[in-house]
């Protein structure tokens, strides 16, 4: 294991991007738990006191939205969703263990391996006043069955809303969907009538959620309590994502009081506020990974290449020197606290010879020079991208780093041969991460198609309660055999808060949906 503390390597620049990938997420599983829910579980809002909300909440982000375009099943970025959780509602929600809950549906059962059926809550309503009907719901989904967008990787093609009452809908799947309930719990419900007028979104989130969008200016997005949401009026008055893009400068609006969290910080963010009694953590964090993504259209459509340059880099010395310890190094292409997490065979460990001798067997055995873009959307970024440079080069491959802001990174990344990213789940089932390398998804993020692995994504969405955990367990396992990219680490999400945020709490998805429960003092 190597001491990558030592300053021996070189120098540059890194990047995240979650957004790139936005494009494209995917479904969660489905349990027999979850087969029937009932409306006995209170909606996870509380009342603000005295029923007035009250104070502000600033976050501190590392990355903007995605695009001044609020309509949410066409992004993918952290602060599209934190938006997003906040401004609309969903048919099923998440409470902090992950479990699915009442929201717009007040029950739900399973009628078949294609057919959900739920009953809608009667007193939702839109922040302009219109109330939320069974048609909002079916125009939401059956556009999202259609395919053209982002979000369609949620759910199946060609699932469809069938209206039976005024509050009752069914969600009609064209073949099994074993993780439609997880679905049900991440798509957004819009207004029908911003669906059908889509430059509506141009103006500003419309929703029926805790929280009415105010305004995008500068690098703030504002949001508002609406006071009257049919779960209670949540207890902060105003909610601000901030971006803020250089490193030093969010923990510096941390430690001064400019911001109240600090969102997915680093392990050196964490050293500043360990035993400062002002600050606390939270480390409630979707099923995460930290990737190296590869272009499958160059060079690294080599399999003995790629397999060369997994045993070239030292993933271990890389989370203990520069990650603190925080983050676990998987034997998958899923992280470790993912469902159906399994640790796989060969354990492609860091072995310099072994990575030579593929080297060796590959196209490219007098070596490569690849191009690799880097910016400062994952923690450490710069560093690990020098990491992986100089311990390429000692097996004979070159790396160009080319630093670029973070939204040319976003919108470039898949124009360079590698690039450090993130990948996380928005649904909480690993359905959503392995469907990053499918079909057309996978061409647009990796310039990856392979029909065996579509067969194997396939069957595992596919799959009933009892056989799913083998089938994406198989699935893992080719892209791991494959090295479809580099699987560095897990990526845990810690969140600095200030200890003036009271009752602050997530769930193990992107979004921020508690923040309603929270309370700030002034």
């Amino acid at each position: 294991m190597s001491d990558y503390r030592k300053g021996d390597l070189g120098s540059s620049i890194l990047p995240q991007s979650r957004r790139s990938f936005l494009k494209t997420m995917a479904a969660t599983g489905l349990s027999s738990a979850t087969l029937v829910g009932l409306s006995s579980v209170l909606p996870a809002q509380a009342l603000a006191q005295d029923g007035v909300p009250a104070g502000t909440l600033t976050f501190g982000n590392a990355e903007p939205p995605t695009a001044n375009y609020w309509d949410p099943a066409a992004g993918f970025g952290l602060v599209d969703e934190q938006v997003a959780s906040l401004v609309h509602d969903t048919l099923l929600s998440h409470d902090e263990a992950g479990t699915l809950q009442p929201s717009l549906a007040t029950e739900w059962e399973l009628k078949s391996p294609t057919v959900v059926a739920l009953t809608l809550r009667s007193d939702a309503k839109f922040h302009d006043g219109t109330p939320v009907t069974a048609e909002d719901v079916k125009a939401s989904i059956d556009r999202l069955g259609a395919g053209s967008l982002a979000q369609a990787m949620v759910v199946t093609p060609g699932i469809s809303v069938n209206v039976t009452s005024p509050t009752a809908i069914e969600v009609v799947s064209p073949t099994a969907f074993g993780v439609v309930l997880s679905a049900l719990g991440f798509v957004k419900i819009l207004p029908k009538a911003n669906i059908d007028a889509p430059d509506n979104f141009k103006s500003g989130a419309l929703g029926s959620g805790p929280y009415k969008f105010v305004s995008y200016t500068g690098n703030d997005v504002t949001l508002e309590a609406n006071p009257d949401y049919w779960g209670g009026a949540p207890r902060i008055k105003t909610v601000t994502f901030r971006y803020i893009e250089d490193a030093q400068a969010r923990i510096n609006a941390l430690l001064s009081g400019q911001v109240d969290i600090l969102s997915r910080v680093s392990s050196d963010d964490l050293d500043r506020v360990q035993g400062n009694d002002e600050f606390h953590t939270v480390n409630i964090s979707p099923p995460a990974q930290i990737v190296a993504i590869y272009q499958h259209n160059g060079p690294l459509g080599d399999l003995k290449l790629r397999q060369a340059m997994a045993h070239a880099i030292d993933r271990e010395g890389i989370a203990k020197s520069i990650m603190g310890g925080y983050n676990p190094v998987p034997s998958s292409s899923l992280p470790t606290n993912s469902p159906f997490y399994t640790p796989l065979e060969p354990k492609f460990e860091y072995d310099v010879e072994k990575a030579k001798a593929l080297l060796a067997e590959s196209a490219y055995p007098d070596g490569v020079t690849l191009r690799m873009s880097t910016s400062t959307l994952v923690p450490h970024q710069i560093e690990i991208d020098q990491i992986i440079a100089a311990s390429l080069q000692q097996i004979g491959i070159k790396v160009e780093i080319e630093r670029l802001e973070v939204g040319a990174f976003r919108s470039s990344y898949n124009t360079y041969d590698i690039n450090l990213n993130t990948l996380a789940t928005f649904t909480g089932d690993p359905d959503f991460l392995l469907g990053f390398y499918t079909s057309d998804l996978g061409e647009a993020v990796f310039h990856y198609n392979d029909e065996t692995y579509n067969e194997l994504h396939a069957a595992q969405r596919a799959a009933t309660p009892d056989v799913r955990p083998a089938a994406v367990t198989a699935a893992a396992q080719y892209l791991w055999d494959n090295q479809a990219t580099l699987y560095l680490a897990d990526e845990v999400w810690y969140f600095i808060v200030n200890q003036r945020v009271e009752g602050y709490t997530r769930v193990p998805l992107i979004g921020e949906p508690m923040v309603a429960k929270a309370s700030v003092t002034t």
